[in-house]
This record gives structure tokens, C-alpha cells and sequence, in this order.
């Protein structure tokens, strides 16, 4: 059998104004074109008001635009981020629905559909597949479930979708744990694919980190639920008396002035560094140049930016939040309690005094072999495969019952 032609619904996905928002979706759908599917993305893109200038809201409003990107025809339509978010759920599954003709007309019709996240991309998928009779698979990234943020009028959506998929999937054991009372079995109804990392493009520094002061690195939306206050605490208790280490923090949000005038109380200004928002390039510099990375987050669904890091063979300190525990090994880094201003302090000086601990070689190695695009695309294809010869039986047990009457 050939490889399937698969119509991916992300519900975000990488845009203009927000370019890394959800660019593991759009590595996945080119790690699947690369490997032979034919690939297309439907993605409904909602602004807020705020967001747009008043002189574009008329031509902004329901835009459609169809692109090749990166070689994948990719169909978009621009709406308004209405305050309802019932409302705004009805709104986006439409929008996918009404795009679905103009992409089948185009390009035929897929053999699969697969939605990254039930709200709304999984959502939209069931409702594809009532109209069509397409098998569908979820793929789920969302801290949502894991930090209690589901509302009650969205659970009947949540489970129609995930009780309908041929696959329902998440990107760890924590997640799927989180998602176990949605679906019908549980948690043994999910299959764990974890998200994967572009190996050759992060990969080994070509220079060695300067042996000047020892650079600690974080990356993350700076809100509260990435711990980033804690991070500072932490590194001012393990190196006070010390000036010759320093932290970078990359990233925006609205935490960030909360941040800046705590690292003014700190009294660590000196050696603390905010790099802002960070383009995909820029992160890898900022990997590069650093020799350790810590991610301090209070719940983590995976942890991207994680083997981003590891493959360019920075050793990395983590929390028990959810994801990390599947990808932090003892030869990869340190676990610590989220929130736990003296447990990190600990990791920290422990991977300053023992760098030579954690060899980038054999970090990076852990990664390739688990999170690589080949190692995550092998598993989506072989679950395609499946869910597609399952329904080849199904219609042809179906034909032969029908012939038979």
C-alpha cells in the first residue's frame, strides 16, 4: 500500500504574526511529505480585535488565502477572535468545512484526516468525517486537561471526537493519563507518539561554549505556569557569591516586566539577560552559545523546546510536571519538583560542577534515536497503514453482506 494522502487540521499553527506558534505541527506534516504522503493543511486563523489594525478589520474579515508552504498546499481563512467562545468553536469547525470543498476540488480527496488537539482541529475532523466517512486521528498537545481547564458545555464535544477517532493520540503517558476519562477504555485507548525534533537542523554546536562564565538558558512564553520566577530564586540561591555564571531567558508574555523587576529585587540584573521573542534561528544560536538549559514549568503536556535543546546537546534540568518525566533520563539531566526554589538550586550548581557529567554526544544520540523525524514519522505512518486496511476489511465485509441480501 502507498502512503496515504493525509489532510492535517491544526488547531494553531504557525502565522505571520506569530511564527512559532505550532511549528511542531508544521514539521510533522513536512517529516510526513518527506517520507512520501501526499500533504495538505485546513487552519481557520482567529485574531483578536486588539491584534489588527483598524484599517485592515474589513479586509481581514473571512480573507481566504491558499499558499504552497514549504511544499504542503496549505488553505487558510482570517476571522475575528469573537468574545463567545462557544460561539467562536461553531464559528472555526465551519470555516474548516467550508475550506474542505476548495481543497478537495484541488487536490482530491484525502484518505486520512488528522487534527492536532480535539479543540477545535478534532472537532472539525468528526465533523468531516460524518459528512465524508473519512477516518480521522486526534493528536492531542493540550496542558488543558492536565491543569483542570476543560468547561462543562466542552466535554460532549470532546468526547464525541475522541470516541468516534479510528486513533486517538497524545505526545505522553502524562497527557494521556489526563485524557483517560474522555474515552470509552481509558487511557489504554491512546497511543503515545511524543512530538518530534528537526535533528539536523538542531544539532551540535560547531564551536564549543566559551569557557568564560557558565550560561544557563531557559525558553519558554513567559506566563506563570512556566515557573520562571522560581528559576530566578533558584539561581540566586546557588550562586549568590558567584559572578561568573549567567542566565538568558528567551521568550515574551505577560510576565515578563513581573520578571524584570524581580531580577531587580534579586539583585541579579547583572547576570541575567531577557532576549525577548526568539525566532527559530535565534533559538539554536542561543543553544549554541549556552551549557546547560532548564525548563522550570508547573505542567508541561511534552516539552519541545526540551529535545530542541538535547539535540544540540545541552544537558537539561526539568520538573515533574507532566512530559519531562518521559524525556529527562540521569545521563540526559536532572528532575526537581515544580516550584521548588531549593531543589533547583541543588540541580543547578549540580550541572555547573559536573558538566563533564553529561556528554552532548550521548544526549543528542538519546534524542535521535527516540524523537527524530524518522523515529516519529515510522510510528504515524504504520497507524495509518492500520487504520486503512481496518476499513478495507470493514467495506468489504460490508459489500459481501450486501451482495449476500
Amino acid at each position: 500500500m502507498s502512503n496515504p494522502h493525509v489532510l492535517i487540521l491544526p488547531s494553531w499553527y504557525p502565522t505571520g504574526y506569530f511564527p512559532m506558534r505550532g511549528t511542531f505541527f508544521r514539521e510533522q506534516a513536512q517529516a510526513l511529505k518527506e517520507a512520501g504522503c501526499q500533504v495538505g493543511v485546513i487552519y481557520p486563523d482567529f485574531r483578536s480585535l486588539r491584534s489588527i489594525n483598524r484599517g485592515k478589520l474589513l479586509t481581514t474579515r473571512f480573507q481566504r488565502t491558499y499558499r504552497i508552504e514549504d511544499g504542503i498546499p496549505t488553505y487558510r481563512v482570517c476571522g475575528w477572535n469573537v468574545i463567545s467562545a462557544r460561539l467562536r468553536g461553531r464559528l472555526w469547525v465551519n470555516l474548516v468545512k467550508s475550506m474542505w470543498r476548495a481543497y478537495v476540488a484541488q487536490w482530491g480527496r484525502p484518505d486520512i484526516l488528522h487534527a492536532h488537539s480535539v479543540l477545535w482541529g478534532g472537532v472539525a475532523a468528526r465533523q468531516l468525517s460524518m459528512q465524508t466517512g473519512l477516518p480521522y486521528v486526534i493528536t492531542e498537545h493540550s496542558s488543558g486537561f492536565a491543569r483542570g481547564m476543560i468547561r462543562v458545555w466542552q466535554e460532549p464535544f470532546i468526547e464525541d471526537a475522541f470516541t468516534h477517532a479510528s486513533a486517538t493520540i497524545a505526545v505522553s503517558g502524562a497527557l494521556a493519563r489526563a485524557l483517560s476519562s474522555y474515552l470509552p477504555k481509558g487511557s489504554s485507548d491512546i497511543e503515545i507518539i511524543p512530538n518530534m525534533v528537526d535533528v539536523s537542523y538542531f544539532s551540535l554546536s560547531p564551536v564549543r561554549a566559551s569557557d568564560g562564565p557558565f550560561r544557563f538558558l531557559t525558553v519558554a512564553f513567559l506566563k506563570k505556569n512556566k515557573g520562571i520566577d522560581t528559576l530566578l530564586r533558584a539561581f540566586t540561591q546557588a550562586f549568590r557569591e558567584r559572578d561568573d555564571v549567567g542566565l538568558e531567558i528567551g521568550g515574551d508574555g505577560p510576565e515578563r516586566r513581573a520578571l524584570e523587576r524581580l531580577v531587580q529585587e534579586l539583585g541579579i540584573h547583572d547576570r541575567v539577560k531577557f532576549l525577548g521573542y526568539l525566532h527559530r534561528e535565534e533559538v539554536k544560536t542561543a543553544m549554541w552559545r549556552a551549557h546547560a538549559f532548564v525548563l522550570p514549568s508547573y505542567v508541561e503536556t511534552f516539552g519541545v523546546v526540551l529535545i530542541e535543546a538535547m539535540a544540540t546537546g545541552l544537558p537539561v534540568i526539568a520538573t515533574y510536571s507532566g512530559g519531562p518525566e518521559e524525556i529527562v533520563t540521569p545521563q540526559t539531566g536532572i528532575l526537581v519538583k515544580p516550584g521548588n526554589v531549593s531543589a533547583l538550586a541543588q540541580a543547578l550548581w549540580h550541572v555547573k560542577e559536573n558538566r563533564e557529567a553529561f556528554p552532548a554526544e550521548t544526549i543528542r544520540t538519546n534524542v535521535v534515536q527516540k524523537y527524530s523525524k524518522t523515529a516519529v514519522v515510522t510510528r504515524l505512518l504504520a497507524l495509518y497503514q492500520n487504520i486503512l486496511v481496518q476499513q478495507d476489511q470493514r467495506m468489504t465485509c460490508r459489500a459481501d453482506s450486501e451482495s449476500a441480501s
